[in-house]
């Protein structure tokens, strides 16, 4: 058998191996995850990626060797600065090398989920809800039920259960009475895999929230951005390209308000179409309103049209058929 020190050698010479001919790095949460589903994944990244467990003080070492080497580049040292200042070489986790898209291999890793129970200790990583309904359990196990505050009721000589009853809320601790109420109920609520939790990506680093964003998220984000430079420009008087056909537009609504208050005409919107579209509650341009250009008078048969509005006649005195009378 080789020595300890001929072993480590030798996963030194893989891991830094395995640092040059990739450009990428997942590092993953193993909590709870078995020694089948590490065998899983690593029979599936064949090919695609390298997947390395081991002590994180080795790994450590490994990684601030490869840096403060002679001739190290850049990216290595900026490697080692990043997992000192983020700890990322602590815990329960392993290494995942790849060239690789991201999402192809999370992928691989959410194939390979397992469910289990809740034991007792164990921190929630979900929400857990009993849903309502008849549980096959006998009268005498009602103090379980008790115990979390769980209305019930004896439907046909069993418990039921009235309300859907959430016993544990993610980041609680299972106590006994929950791991042994959700074993009687044949209930696993949890789900083990290994989790991506951060991911170094040719000298960038990724947390879990941004591995979570979409395009769609992406692109929501962007379009409120440009929103917020638009109304900064619009409220600032900066015309950008964003801006620009709004205040172009706001600019001529103004020239139009001048134009009716002060009967000043202009080519792009005469005298009498103003006039019209005051009357009529419109905005319409000649070309629309069919209207011709006003005469050189001024548009003086503007108001005549205008006061030719009929005016309802008077009705005579209706004397309701008793004008005989006086």
């Amino acid at each position: 058998m080789p020595s300890i020190t001929q072993a480590k050698q030798e996963y030194e010479v893989r891991m830094n191996n395995a640092m040059s001919k990739y450009s990428k790095v997942l590092f993953v949460g193993m909590d709870n995850v078995t020694s089948q589903q590490v065998h899983d994944v690593r029979a599936a990244l064949r090919g695609k990626a390298e997947f390395i467990m081991g002590k994180k003080t080795l790994q450590a070492k490994i990684v601030e060797k490869r840096a403060l080497s002679k001739g190290a580049n850049a990216d290595a040292k900026k490697f080692y600065e990043q997992c000192e200042e983020h700890a990322l070489l602590t815990g329960n986790s392993g290494l995942i090398f790849t060239n690789e898209e991201i999402p192809e291999i999370m992928a691989v890793l959410d194939k390979f989920r397992n469910k289990a129970p809740a034991r007792v200790g164990a921190i929630a990583p979900c929400d857990v809800v009993v849903p309502a309904g008849n549980t096959g359990m006998e009268p005498t196990q009602t103090s379980f039920f008790q115990a979390l505050n769980i209305a019930t009721k004896i439907a046909k000589g069993t418990v039921e259960i009235i309300a859907d009853k959430k016993v544990l809320t993610t980041g609680d601790r299972v106590d006994n009475s929950t791991a042994a109420l959700l074993q009687k109920l044949n209930i696993s609520p949890f789900f083990y895999q290994a989790e991506v939790l951060t991911v170094w990506d040719r000298g960038v680093l990724f947390n879990r929230d941004d591995l979570n964003m979409s395009d769609d998220l992406i692109e929501k984000f962007l379009v409120d951005g440009i929103a917020n430079v638009g109304a900064m420009s619009m409220g600032a008087g900066i015309p950008t390209s964003a801006t620009i056909a709004p205040m172009l537009v706001d600019g001529f609504k103004n020239l139009l308000g001048v134009s009716i208050a002060t009967g000043y005409e202009f080519e792009e919107f005469d005298g009498k179409t103003i006039r019209e579209a005051a009357i009529n509650g419109t905005l319409a341009g000649p070309a629309a309103s069919g209207a011709a250009p006003a005469a050189a008078a001024g548009g003086s048969a503007a108001p005549a049209a205008a006061a030719k509005v009929e005016e309802p006649e008077e009705e005579e005195d209706d004397d309701f058929g008793m004008g005989g009378l006086f």
